[in-house]
């Protein structure tokens, strides 16, 4: 293939490395509001649900942000492969040490990973949130401590 079709690949992967790290970023900025809006609907109304049913809504928000967790790391996995191929063409096709993806910048900033770390750490932080929130809530309101207090005497 020849040189011009690499370079227009090359430019199209670029554009679509950037359109889906702004989908990283707007996912999670709605995955931040969707489980709040969640767990405040659950507070709120509850106790308006059949006996038994609330037990699930307790979950939802859990659910919510597992779910958006496992979109993001498809995103970010298939970042990760098109960062991989546009590395080699530019080793290919490239200067040296010169291009978006093999920069001596960009190759520092890779090696350190601070805001992938943070923002990975930040979702991860948001799932166990919401699982405590389920667990306080079925605590809280449900008979469960006291069937396990009854089942420890027995």
């Amino acid at each position: 293939m020849s040189e011009a079709f690499h370079i227009a690949e090359y430019n199209n992967l670029k554009a679509e490395i950037l359109l889906k790290m702004r989908q990283v970023d707007d996912s999670f900025r709605f995955m931040l509001i969707a489980v709040a809006a969640t767990m405040t609907w659950v507070v709120s109304n509850y106790k308006t649900f059949n006996d038994g049913l609330y037990v699930i809504l307790f979950f939802v928000p859990l659910f919510i942000s597992v779910s958006f967790t496992l979109y993001l790391i498809g995103l970010n996995k298939s970042v990760l492969w098109r960062t991989a191929y546009i590395r080699e063409l530019e080793r290919r096709y490239g200067d040296d040490s010169h291009g978006w993806e093999s920069s001596p910048q960009h190759q520092r900033f890779a090696a350190k990973r601070t805001s992938y770390a943070t923002a990975r750490g930040l979702i991860y932080a948001l799932n166990l949130l919401t699982l405590l929130f389920a667990g306080y809530m079925l605590v809280e309101n449900t008979t469960i401590v006291e069937q396990v207090r009854a089942l420890a005497r027995i």
